[in-house]
């Protein structure tokens, strides 16, 4: 079993608008939890949103495939399969055709190989 990674713990000073400060303070009481915490909450869940986006516009384009997208968000499979549909994203891509034009080759070769066993 591999040891544990910790990260280092920074300090740093942030400014925030006063309507800014008081959402933050809001989400920190329902959650019960202070200020620091409640804003590394906040902070961390907006990054992943951001690269969760960024990664399914890719995989929308065709820059990613559907493993890359799980590598790239650190899912399995099919965490990456139930994000997209979650989202509404197709999952196979290519048209109708081009997608029935592939099942009927599979099934075609599958028929071949019962048919030679």
């Amino acid at each position: 079993m591999s040891p544990k990674r910790t990260s280092k713990v920074r300090r740093v000073n942030a400014t925030l608008d006063e309507d800014l400060l008081t959402r933050v303070d809001e989400y920190a009481a329902r959650h019960r939890e202070d200020r620091s915490t409640a804003i590394r909450q906040l902070l961390d869940l907006a990054l992943r949103h951001l690269a969760e986006d960024g990664a399914i516009a890719a995989f929308e384009s065709g820059r990613l495939t559907l493993r890359e997208l799980a590598a790239a968000l650190h899912l399995s499979l099919w965490g990456a399969h139930d994000l997209l549909a979650e989202r509404g994203v197709a999952i196979a891509q290519g048209t109708i055709a081009e997608t029935a034009g592939d099942l009927d080759a599979v099934l075609a070769e599958l028929a071949s190989a019962r048919s030679r066993s």
